[in-house]
């Protein structure tokens, strides 16, 4: 009996991979540190059974057709909105993900934001690094606290929930949070609507997926709602803000900063006038980029490529 054969897409921490070859797997990882080409990963699929994917992989309904061949694709990811799984549930191709286990990691990346973001951490770095300081000034760097405000959290999943515990517990926070519905929650947390959250939030953070109903979801219309010392923090997807807008109200001053681990497009462009907002706070999309978290995303994904090619039931299907 031929071995069934794996490609994953980029490196990963190597638990993931060893437990496939402990499985009778061949495994094949890109051995350049970058992201395949479309052509490259058409022609790498061709010769796969299964898929580990990236966010930065295309999956889309050309792609599938052309390799319809494949019995599951894992995306090593959350979000999945860069494979179309509508057409891959046509074509009987398994798509997984990797939510639970990035949970506590993302949430930690929410929460720094939040500080680095309110307390101006970039900005007092830098003078330290280029000289500008040159002593200690009552009036400088200024920024609000996060004890007793008011945290808005948009969507209150997995890693919102998690965030907003973070939030109550540590800080005090008053949580105001939007969903489909309401939430059972170990700690007061009030559901509305997302005007109102916006008008009575210190601290705003999004975590929703990227669909076509929460694509820019934060725009020109939203900002005018927020506090002048209101924070914006996305961890979720760079779409979810029309980055237009959120340039316009960082120079503005409209709102008092932002923290970001994903923009549009990523990675930025150092031309992005993003970059050029002193009240941002940057960072290159490591939401999950602990060794715990990406050690167990490599694990679930395993798992997953493990159980589809066997036609066992999957840990984390997204249909």
């Amino acid at each position: 009996m031929v071995a069934k054969r794996v490609f994953i897409t980029r490196s990963i921490l190597s638990d993931g991979a060893q437990f496939l070859k402990e499985n009778g797997l061949i495994v094949e990882v890109n051995a350049h540190d970058a992201p395949l080409s479309k052509d490259e990963l058409n022609r790498k699929a061709k010769e796969a059974d299964a898929l580990i994917t990236m966010l930065s992989d295309q999956i889309d309904e050309a792609f599938l057709t052309e390799n319809a061949h494949l019995k599951i694709i894992a995306n090593y990811a959350v979000g999945f909105n860069n494979i179309d799984v509508a057409c891959a549930k046509k074509l009987g191709i398994a798509v997984t993900n990797t939510p639970d286990v990035l949970t506590e990691a993302t949430a930690e990346t929410a929460l720094g934001l939040m500080l680095a973001a309110a307390r101006r951490f970039q900005e007092a770095s830098l003078s330290v690094h280029s000289g500008e300081w040159k002593s200690w000034h009552p009036q400088k760097h200024l920024g609000p606290a996060l004890k007793g405000k008011t945290l808005g959290v948009i969507g209150l999943g997995r890693i919102g929930k998690r965030l907003a515990e973070m939030a109550h517990y540590a800080f005090h926070m008053r949580i105001l949070y939007t969903a489909h519905s309401q939430k059972s929650t170990s700690y007061p947390a009030e559901w509305t609507d997302l005007n109102r959250l916006l008008k009575e939030s210190d601290f705003i953070s999004l975590h929703v997926p990227l669909t076509e109903e929460t694509r820019n979801l934060i725009g020109a219309r939203e900002f005018p709602l927020m506090k002048p010392e209101a924070v914006l923090v996305n961890t979720a997807r760079g779409e979810v803000i029309d980055q237009d807008a959120l340039i316009e109200a960082l120079k503005s001053n409209r709102i008092f900063g932002a923290g970001l681990d994903v923009m549009t497009p990523e990675p930025l462009p150092l031309s992005s006038e993003l970059l050029k907002c002193p009240n941002v706070f940057l960072l290159p999309h490591i939401g999950s980029a602990t060794f715990e978290a990406r050690r167990e995303m490599a694990m679930l994904c395993a798992k997953n490529v493990v159980a589809g090619l066997k036609g066992e039931k999957l840990y984390s299907s997204v249909y």
